[in-house]
């Protein structure tokens, strides 16, 4: 089933059709029913399960109708029916209006998030977001046990990503001009953009980004912002040899950011998440709004914060006046 909730802004769709048919066939394999070739066409034919195949077509992966039967019939499959059934039916729930309006407040003005979800039962337990040449995106999650709440925040962050790359025009406009070196020093102060958008998602900095998950999680992320500092200036350090022209391949440059993703949250989440509360505390969500799209001056504010708490105390890292001159050099 697809349901559409637009406005000019917002417009975005739950498609839940290739879950629903599915599980239809596994319920007919549970009660011993025969599952006709009309079964499997119906599934073939929806719109999510034909995206996830040209996705992997143009991954260079191996996915054929043949194999996903393969998959869907083995009986470690069918033991998941009945909870894939319970968690459907809560994201079902969902006010997919409601979380977009909410997203957008945490974007520029100009933002737009135009999305697709698809809530899928598929062989790869991964999700992602995806596009066809020319068309809006679709998020790809796969239908893992979750609540109403765990679906609606992994969304909302992701519909952040999406909104804010639907300012482009804005952020390349804002770069015009710069050296090479200072722009790819950019793109990669965007990998911020992972906190900036469990911000979103929570809905408020009082809020902890963890709050729709289980206790595990909450005390991952604790512990991991626990190495905040550390985190924040092995980063200084990558932008740093970034701008030195001292790392200058795309492959090289990955390599050494590989560690701020994390294995489930690295300092892109961390670090950009408790910069990007902080801003928004103190300044308010315009100067956020600024920082998003110009994440140069997301360093600045941060640092003005952090210099106030320090001298009353706190010891939080800052970024070094030689990073920010480099960053805002035009030669």
């Amino acid at each position: 089933m697809a349901t559409a909730q637009t406005t000019p802004s917002v417009q975005l769709t739950l498609d839940t059709s290739e879950a629903e048919q599915a599980l239809q066939i596994l319920d007919k394999e549970a009660a011993h029913q025969a599952v006709n070739p009309e079964d499997w066409q119906r599934l073939f034919a929806t719109t999510p399960y034909q995206w996830l195949k040209d996705r992997e077509a143009a991954m260079g992966r191996e996915f054929t109708d043949e194999t996903f039967k393969h998959f869907l019939l083995q009986p470690e499959t069918l033991s998941k029916r009945a909870e894939w059934h319970d968690t459907l039916t809560n994201l079902e729930k969902a006010n997919m209006a409601a979380l977009g309006a909410n997203v957008l407040t945490w974007l520029p003005p100009g933002a737009t998030i135009h999305a697709r979800v698809f809530p899928e039962i598929k062989p790869v337990h991964n999700s992602f977001v995806w596009a066809k040449q020319g068309e809006s995106p679709a998020i790809f999650l796969y239908l893992e046990k979750q609540s109403q709440d765990k679906f609606e925040n992994t969304v909302a962050h992701e519909c952040h990503h999406i909104g804010l790359a639907s300012l482009e025009k804005q952020q390349d406009a804002i770069q015009a001009g710069l050296p090479l070196n200072v722009k790819k020093a950019m793109e990669w102060i965007g990998g911020f953009g992972e906190g900036e958008a469990m911000l979103a998602a929570a809905g408020s900095a009082d809020r902890h980004p963890h709050w729709e998950d289980d206790g595990v999680a909450r005390a991952r992320w604790d512990a991991d912002m626990m190495h905040f500092n550390v985190d924040l200036q092995s980063i200084q350090q990558l932008l740093m040899d970034i701008l030195d022209g001292k790392l200058t391949p795309d492959t090289e440059i990955r390599k050494r950011a590989a560690p701020f993703w994390g294995e489930i949250q690295g300092g892109w989440y961390t670090v950009g998440y408790e910069m990007a509360s902080l801003v928004e505390k103190q300044y308010g969500r315009s100067a956020l709004n600024e920082c998003l799209l110009d994440p140069r001056k997301l360093l600045v504010f941060y640092n003005q914060i952090a210099e106030q708490a320090d001298a009353n105390g706190a010891t939080l890292a800052t970024w070094t006046p030689q990073l920010i001159a480099k960053l805002n050099s035009q030669n």
